[in-house]
């Protein structure tokens, strides 16, 4: 409520209270009860959100263009076409449960998990990059019909890390930490129409969307190359493969490359030659079977060519069913 409003409940109350010698104490008391309530309402609002150190999702977006196309049009006709395009994008991140923290010019800053976290804030938030290139080649089709300017779209840019949220100024829009600077370097980065992600995101949505590697690039206050993926499409029936090591900490697999290697050479062999192969993988507990498997997976994950992967796994209960282990890839 405005401060108008206060004043508005703060006039009503005065009134009551002149009258309570009149009407009585239990008269006036039942009637400002609900307007003391209404004034709590109001200060607690107007209290600084608390701050909290979160690991969320991070999605920065740039409209480009839109400096040339300010240059073509008067401020009018500039400003409603930002306007425009900057409501449909953020209904867009809204409708995929983000949330638009910061505005500045023509780009926008949206997190996913500020609020409440869930396991896919970071898989939301790369469907929502690609919605946002889907509506950003929509606008820049439109602009070009309506103003005859070409080259209007937009890039975006993600990242997953921690940050601390609130306090400050502007607390409902105050987000701060170095993955800001990383997501927004993902977005800088990435060329027009393009969503680029952090392996830190990829860790999240491996196997979920195509996607093609990039090299490393630098960012201000990153003491190393950061690996990143330009998001191509989500993949029609996806299988989020498994992570390894804490959080964000990958552990690299060790001693079983020559026979990574010989399963991916298998592939080779089937495709070229375009017949059926079986591969067996063998070895006593604990030796890194599923661990090899995981990272057969991944490079899968990153063949730029288009093939089914078919899951199935073996169930002890199953032992005595026939076909079961053919029933559970097909089934599913």
């Amino acid at each position: 409520m405005s401060s108008t409003e206060r004043d508005r409940i703060e006039a009503a109350l005065a009134a009551l209270e002149a009258q309570r010698a009149t009407l009585g104490d239990a008269v006036i008391d039942a009637a400002v009860q609900g307007l003391r309530t209404q004034l709590a309402a109001i200060d607690q609002a107007a209290l600084p959100a608390p701050q909290a150190l979160k690991q969320v999702t991070i999605l920065f977006l740039d409209i480009v263009g839109s400096t040339q196309l300010s240059q073509s049009l008067d401020p009018e006709e500039t400003h409603a076409v930002m306007d425009g395009a900057l409501l449909r994008l953020t209904a867009i991140v809204t409708a995929h449960g983000g949330k638009v923290l910061q505005y500045a010019g023509d780009n926008l800053l949206a997190v996913f998990g500020a609020e409440e976290s869930r396991e896919d804030d970071p898989e939301r938030a790369v469907h929502t990059g690609l919605a946002l290139l889907a509506e950003g080649r929509l606008l820049g089709g439109e602009v070009h019909e309506q103003y005859d300017h070409a080259g209007f779209d937009v890039r975006v840019g993600v990242h997953t890390g921690e940050v601390l949220l609130g306090g400050g100024v502007d607390a409902e829009g105050t987000i701060r930490g170095l993955a800001v600077n990383i997501a927004a370097r993902m977005e800088q980065s990435a060329p027009a129409g393009a969503l680029r992600i952090s392996r830190e995101t990829y860790l999240h949505v491996r196997g979920v969307f195509d996607v093609q590697p990039q090299a490393p690039i630098e960012a201000k206050g990153v003491d190393r190359p950061i690996v990143t993926y330009l998001v191509q499409r989500a993949k029609p029936r996806a299988f989020r493969l498994a992570r390894r090591g804490f959080e964000d900490l990958s552990t690299a697999m060790v001693g079983r490359e020559r026979e990574l290697a010989q399963l991916l050479g298998a592939l080779e062999i089937a495709a070229h030659e375009r017949r059926v192969a079986a591969v067996t993988v063998l070895g006593e507990a604990g030796l890194g079977k599923s661990r090899l498997i995981e990272e057969y997976q991944a490079a899968l994950d990153l063949d730029p060519r288009s093939f089914w992967l078919l899951l199935g796994r073996a169930d002890r209960s199953q032992r005595l069913q026939p076909y079961a282990l053919l029933r559970d890839m097909l089934a599913w």
